[in-house]
C-alpha cells in the first residue's frame, strides 16, 4: 500500500502536463494557434515514446531490473501549463524496478541522473541525498518528463510522461483555448 502511494505521489509531481515552453507543443509548434499548426503526436505515439524513454534509461543502469508495470494511462490536461487549449491528454507509463541488488539504490539513482544529464534532459528536482531519493527531469527535445523515486520500503520506481497531446494528433474542430 505504501509502495503504491509513494509511486503515485511521485508520478503526480512529474506529470504536470509540462510542454516545451509556454505555447509550444512537443514538436515546437504553437499550441495556441488555430488549425493544423496545433498538431501533436497521437496518444499512441506518446505511449510508445514514453516506453522508449524508459527503455533507454533502464539500459543505462549497471544491473538490469525486472520491470513491473505500475501505471499505463492517459489523463486529460485540465490545467495545461503550456498555454494551450483543453482536450489534450498527458500519457504516462511507470514501472517498479524489481530484482535489483539491495543496498545499491544510490548507485542506481546516480546512474539514471548521469544518463539523463548526458542525454539532453534538464534536471527539475534532484533529491538524490534524501532518504526517499527522487530525481525528476524533462527532455529538452520532446518535453517528456521522467522520474525515479525510492519508496519508504526502498523500492525504486521509474516513470515517463508526455506533454499534452491531442488524442489523434490534431485538435477537434471545436477546440478552444
Amino acid at each position: 500500500m505504501i509502495r503504491k502511494a509513494t509511486a503515485l505521489a511521485c508520478l503526480l509531481l512529474v506529470t504536470a502536463c509540462g510542454g516545451g515552453g509556454k505555447g509550444t507543443t512537443p514538436s515546437g509548434t504553437d499550441a495556441t494557434a488555430s488549425g493544423s499548426d496545433m498538431r501533436t503526436m497521437t496518444e499512441h505515439e506518446a505511449a510508445q515514446r514514453a516506453e522508449e524513454h524508459i527503455r533507454r534509461a533502464v539500459d543505462a543502469l549497471p544491473e538490469k531490473p525486472a520491470l513491473t508495470l505500475l501505471r499505463a494511462d492517459s489523463a486529460e490536461c485540465l490545467d495545461p501549463t503550456d498555454g494551450g487549449p483543453r482536450g489534450r491528454y498527458e500519457v504516462g507509463r511507470s514501472y517498479w524496478l524489481d530484482d535489483l541488488p539491495e543496498g545499491r539504490n544510490a548507485e542506481f539513482v546516480d546512474a539514471l541522473h548521469d544518463y539523463w544529464t548526458a542525454n539532453d534532459y534538464r534536471v527539475l528536482t534532484d533529491k538524490r541525498d534524501a532518504p526517499d531519493r527522487f530525481v525528476s527531469v524533462q527532455h529538452n527535445g520532446d518535453a517528456f518528463r521522467m522520474s525515479v523515486k525510492q519508496s519508504v520500503e526502498g523500492d525504486l520506481s521509474l516513470g515517463a510522461s508526455s506533454p499534452c497531446v491531442w488524442p489523434d494528433g490534431t485538435p477537434p474542430e471545436h477546440a478552444q483555448e
